[in-house]
């Protein structure tokens, strides 16, 4: 796993460490950690599952970048996601997409799936995707359950549209 790649980590423990992976990927160090190259993190979901992460050197860089398969998460005790899906459309890009993004890409999303999103475009998205999800819409917002936004890379500006849909 990278800064930019979950590799298949639930999206919701993917994004409650990923400022920690940001950290390390980027050769900084947690202050409260003992080893400056190791985190301990933990899923939202009352601690249930618990992720020890080392950063090492690599003798050449490598951009990992797999996709994860998406796990349907409908009949699993989430009624939203039993009624609803969240949907992601690149909507511009300014310059280029390191992760690979084109105008008009279109997949889903939720607090378990990350979908094809790199790791900041899925932090910028998980707020909004609970909000959604929930049946509320940010006040700014030009649509209902619609939000439009960037990305956080502010070098490549990928705007997109996050909207829920009936299933």
């Amino acid at each position: 796993m990278t800064a930019l790649n979950c590799d298949g980590l639930c999206g919701s423990l993917f994004k409650n460490i990923h400022t920690s992976i940001v950290t390390l990927h980027y050769g900084g160090s947690l202050l409260w950690e003992k080893d400056p190259d190791t985190f301990t993190g933990f899923c939202p979901e009352r601690g249930r599952v618990q992720v020890a992460c080392k950063r090492f050197e690599q003798e050449k860089h490598v951009r990992l970048k797999t996709k994860p398969p998406f796990k349907d998460m409908t009949g699993k005790g989430f009624p939203a996601l039993d009624k609803y899906r969240v949907m992601v459309e690149v909507i511009d890009i300014a310059k280029r997409c390191y992760w690979g993004h084109k105008v008009g890409d279109r997949f889903e999303v939720d607090p378990f799936n990350v979908g094809g999103a790199c790791g900041f475009l899925y932090g910028q998205l998980y707020h909004f995707i609970q909000t959604l999800l929930t049946g509320a819409t940010p006040a700014w917002a030009t649509q209902e359950h619609s939000v439009t936004a960037v990305c956080p890379d502010t070098y490549d500006q990928l705007a997109f549209r996050l909207s829920l849909e009936e299933r």
